[in-house]
């Protein structure tokens, strides 16, 4: 996974990512600005097999990624947990959330 940007504006999710799960040690760098109103964002992840024919994120397993859950100001940290996807989801305000994610051991 090279290094991405998921950007949400408005209450809601991103499409998710994907990231190299068979890379060990995991490790994901995760920094989030937020830019306007926000009072409530987290980052998800799921174990789901995201791969698979007629998956679906709307009815997907997402779990907020601990340190990232009901946060309204801007914020990083390390992802250490293999997952299958990852996603920003705004709960409430009309600003926006700029998600960066690095995965370590890939290009």
């Amino acid at each position: 996974m090279t290094t991405i940007v998921l950007t949400q504006t408005g209450a809601g999710s991103t499409s998710f990512i994907t990231p190299d799960y068979f890379i060990s040690p995991f490790n994901i760098g995760l920094q989030a600005i937020v830019t306007g109103s926000v009072s409530s964002y987290k980052v998800e992840y799921t174990l789901d097999d995201t791969q698979a024919d007629g998956y679906s994120a709307a009815s997907g397993n997402w779990t907020a990624v601990t340190g990232f859950s009901a946060l309204s100001a801007s914020t990083w940290g390390a992802f250490t947990t293999p997952c299958r996807g990852i996603r920003l989801t705004i709960t409430t305000g009309t600003g926006s959330v700029a998600l960066t994610l690095c995965q370590a051991g890939t290009r």
